[in-house]
């Protein structure tokens, strides 16, 4: 998978993510239909990406990296330090906390995984725990094409 250097988020994206931001400004809703998530997710466009709110008590982030908030949370309430997964083996919340958000979904998350090829996950916020959803956001493209 080729990656290229965000300017604006400073970090390495996947190419194919970076062109679906260029090409969907405003973001664009995503019918998933994977064996365990058949929900239409919000993939967000480059603002509401960017945009940045306050979990009150633990700080401040923006969208895309909402995700250290909400482990934040989890290890200062002395919940397990991995996010379980009915469907994977267990995640370390310190990996879940670096995700790049692009979507989300009734209060929950759909991340790329940058410490596993920038795979695509779920993180259900009422359990705490996360899913696979793809191997790589080409795929999710090519296996759910946005409405």
């Amino acid at each position: 998978m080729k990656l290229e250097m965000s300017d604006v988020f400073q970090q390495r994206l996947p190419l194919k993510y970076l062109k679906f931001l260029q090409e969907n400004p405003k973001g664009a809703p995503l019918k998933n239909n994977s064996r365990w998530d058949k929900r239409t997710w919000n993939l967000m466009g480059t603002e509401a990406l960017l945009k940045r709110w306050e979990m009150k008590g633990v700080g401040e982030a923006a969208n895309y990296e909402c995700l250290k908030l909400y482990t934040q949370v989890q290890e200062e309430v002395g919940m397990e330090l991995t996010a379980p997964s009915a469907h994977f083996r267990s995640v370390k919340l310190e990996r879940v906390g670096k995700g790049f958000v692009i979507g989300e979904e009734n209060g929950d998350y759909l991340y790329l995984d940058p410490e596993c090829k920038f795979t695509v996950w779920a993180y259900y916020h009422d359990g705490a725990e996360v899913a696979l959803i793809s191997k790589s956001f080409s795929e999710l493209l090519r296996t759910q094409k946005p409405l």
